[in-house]
């Protein structure tokens, strides 16, 4: 009967511990916790990504840290490597046309129910982000809005496995979207903020509108406009001025970001006014066509452009 029961012990011992090592290699495994991860990740359970073991994104601006900021993505997880006890667990994932590779590096961090290992990350799977735009300090990551003061660059924290899309679409900017796969390596992205085909329309039409403004000015040198003309002779009647060639506005960036120009233009401006001559005393009509170049800083009132003259 003693050995009876020896043996029953023997073989409960036994499936016990078969039990803890088939465990061991699957539901407590080192792949199993980069699954977990990964799965939390894709279901936008990102304060159970953040709370895990070895997640550090000290030091980094944390505003990506939402699920509104990483496209959707699958995952496929490969080769599962021990280097110096630490498991390298090789990452294919994609989004969209968009795909990349990553390592996920776990390491124990102690026991559960003492039998069975815990799992954190040896590297943190967090990607530096590091982000500059021109144009414009306001882009939106996937459908994230966001904003960096004088445009950056400024270094974000992106988990790892993830595609971030850079865009900007205002009703006077737009920018080509640029992608930013995140792999844990660091990584750079510049946004080029662009006037709009709107944007230029609406700048043109104000142009029109302030250079119309000057010649129904009944002066010479009519008041914040770029363009006058000097005559020695007595001006005897109203000075009349017509745009005959209207400059055609060029959008530049200027020296502050998010704050435009136009480009100095030429235009020619045309002047018809009656002058009597010191001289003799005979009165004239005197037509003129005078040059001018025109240029401004660009405000906005709401959404309606402003031009600021730069006088040259």
């Amino acid at each position: 009967m003693a050995v009876a029961w020896a043996g029953a012990v023997l073989v409960v011992a036994g499936a016990i511990i078969g039990g803890v090592a088939l465990a061991n290699t699957t539901v407590f495994s080192a792949s199993s916790f980069a699954r977990d991860y990964l799965d939390a990740l894709r279901a936008d359970r990102l304060d159970e990504v953040l709370a895990l073991p070895g997640v550090d994104a000290a030091g980094l601006d944390d505003r990506l840290l939402t699920a509104s900021a990483v496209e959707s993505f699958e995952y496929e997880l490969g080769d599962d490597t021990v280097v110096d006890g630490v498991h390298r667990i090789r990452v294919a994932f994609s989004a969209g046309a968009t795909a990349g590779e990553t390592i996920l590096q776990v390491e124990p961090v102690g026991t559960r129910f003492l039998l069975f290992p815990a799992w954190g990350f040896a590297v943190s799977p967090v990607t530096p982000l590091t982000i500059g735009l021109s144009g414009d300090t306001r882009f939106t990551v996937n459908e994230l809005p966001l904003q960096v003061a004088e445009g950056g660059p400024g270094t974000f924290a992106a988990l790892t496995p993830g595609v971030y899309r850079l865009h900007h679409e205002s009703r006077y900017l737009t920018a080509v979207a640029v992608e930013v796969v995140a792999d844990g390596a660091a990584v750079e992205a510049a946004l080029e903020v662009r006037p709009s085909d709107a944007f230029t329309d609406a700048v043109q039409a104000a142009v029109v509108a302030d250079l119309t403004a000057c010649a129904e000015q009944a002066v010479l040198f009519p008041t914040r406009c770029p363009f006058g003309y000097a005559i020695e002779n007595r001006v005897v009647s109203d000075p009349e001025w017509s745009i005959t060639e209207m400059p055609t506005a060029v959008i530049a960036a200027s020296d502050r970001i998010g704050i435009w120009a136009v480009s100095p233009a030429a235009g020619v401006a045309h002047l018809r006014v009656q002058v009597q001559s010191l001289f003799d005393g005979s009165v004239s009509t005197l037509e003129k066509d005078v040059p001018f170049e025109a240029g401004y800083l660009i405000a906005f009132d709401g959404d309606e452009v402003v031009l600021d003259p730069r006088i040259r």
